[in-house]
């Protein structure tokens, strides 16, 4: 089936409108590790909190490289011929660097931002520096993304 490339930007675009995706890790042995998780894309980074102790943070700790996936499936194509069958999807991988952030100030302003997309416009009690202690916010820096898209065929005349 034809596949689309993305450009980047498009790519960017995709990333920072959806919510979802898979952080993939690796541990001190080399054993890859992928959690899913919410996030939000700002000022070009991706944002995540978590829980102040995990297997995930301890893999970035020891090795700070992540790949991040985001994707989606948009409908399945079934055929009489199995070997025909496919899925039309998106999908954008993004290789960088994750890092814990330990400044209150800067985990304060980010935990805001998360709130602010996920509560869509609700009122919600804002973060405060009191607040910051029980999790933890990572912020990974892109330094690679591509994606691409799975595509129906042109139409036959």
């Amino acid at each position: 089936m034809p596949k689309k490339w993305l450009t980047e930007t498009e790519a960017r675009e995709y990333l920072a409108a959806r919510n979802e995706g898979r952080l993939a890790t690796v541990d001190p042995d080399g054993q890859p590790y992928i959690t899913p998780l919410n996030y939000i894309v700002h000022d070009g980074k991706i944002y995540f909190h978590c829980a102040v102790k995990g297997h995930k943070l301890d893999n970035i700790a020891a090795e700070s490289r992540v790949c991040f996936e985001v994707s989606h499936t948009e409908k399945s194509v079934f055929t009489a011929k199995t070997c025909n069958c496919s899925t039309r999807y998106i999908s954008v991988l993004v290789f960088g660097k994750a890092r814990l952030i330990e400044d209150k100030d800067e985990k304060v302003r980010i935990l805001n931002a998360v709130s602010d997309y996920f509560a869509a416009g609700r009122p919600y009690q804002p973060v405060d520096a009191s607040g910051v202690n029980g999790c933890s916010v990572v912020e990974i820096s892109i330094e690679k993304i591509s994606g691409k898209r799975n595509v129906d065929p042109p139409a036959a005349n």
